[in-house]
């Protein structure tokens, strides 16, 4: 399954393997800055639901300057952290202006998730989410789709030292792992044409029942830059004099002196003092 670091800033790469639970801001506000810099944002993902539309919506309104509340910003070098305040409602791109109603008949220009099952149309029709979706992608087409669905390539190695010759960096190897983990493989996505551009990795890290926990990798420039925003905790910690942001204590983000961004997911496999211990052991 991706993760936050395959799609920050490959337009060629799509949301399909993405499951619901983990399309969230984070890849909106990426997104957001890729229109920022006058890049396209056309993506391709699978209809996962409204609170997906509503991401993406979200994300087109960013692009525009629509900014939600913001409850804590973390720069860590090219990368910035921003946490966002969950109950804060969505701003809506003005493509949907005039577009969502609510029971009495006002335009909405924001909503929240909680809002998705009560909006209706000019006419006073409670939307379905089918018609939500219908509608948001007929108002979004041109950014975004929300109903094709297409995985990339993988290439994947088995060792480290195979995925190094591809790698246009220093691949980042924890020295500690917790009891039970060993390497899983080594793998990157290809573009469209096959190719692959050296600037991505990740190692995945698996234990006899199954648990994963994966480290991603990629070389930082201007180009390469990114926003994540969440609605989880972040923290700020020092590590081996690293600025380190620690979220929802399952994944851990720094940049090495030597431009590499480095994110540790544990998705809760493994416990806070062992995500720490991992990312001190990176070097």
């Amino acid at each position: 399954m991706k993760n936050e670091y395959d799609y920050l800033n490959d337009v060629k790469m799509d949301f399909s393997m993405y499951d619901e639970e983990v399309l969230t801001e984070e890849e909106v506000y990426k997104m957001s800055k890729l229109k920022r810099n006058n890049k396209s944002i056309k993506k391709s993902i699978a209809v996962l639901g409204t609170a997906a539309v509503l991401a993406v919506a979200t994300g087109v309104a960013a692009s525009e300057g629509y900014i939600d509340k913001i409850l804590k910003t973390i720069s860590i070098g090219h990368s910035t952290i921003m946490q966002m305040d969950p109950n804060a409602p969505h701003s809506l791109p003005k493509e949907l202006t005039g577009k969502l109603f609510d029971k009495d008949g006002n335009k909405l220009t924001a909503i929240s998730e909680d809002d998705l099952s009560n909006i209706y149309d000019k006419d006073g029709n409670l939307l379905s989410q089918e018609q939500l979706t219908k509608l948001f992608n007929e108002a979004l087409g041109d950014k975004v789709s929300l109903t094709e669905k297409k995985a990339p390539d993988e290439a994947s190695w088995n060792t480290v030292d195979e995925a190094q010759d591809i790698a246009k960096f220093d691949i980042k190897c924890p020295q500690y792992l917790p009891e039970g983990f060993s390497l899983e493989r080594a793998y990157t996505y290809k573009d469209s044409d096959g190719s692959i551009s050296g600037y991505y990795m990740t190692l995945e890290y698996r234990d006899q029942e199954g648990k994963t926990f994966s480290v991603y990798e990629r070389l930082l420039n201007d180009e390469t830059a990114f926003e994540m925003s969440t609605d989880s905790n972040i923290e700020e910690m020092t590590i081996n004099g690293r600025k380190t942001v620690i979220i929802d204590d399952k994944s851990a983000n720094f940049e090495t002196e030597d431009n590499v961004s480095v994110m540790i997911a544990a998705k809760g496999n493994v416990s806070k003092d062992e995500l720490i211990k991992i990312a001190e052991s990176i070097k």
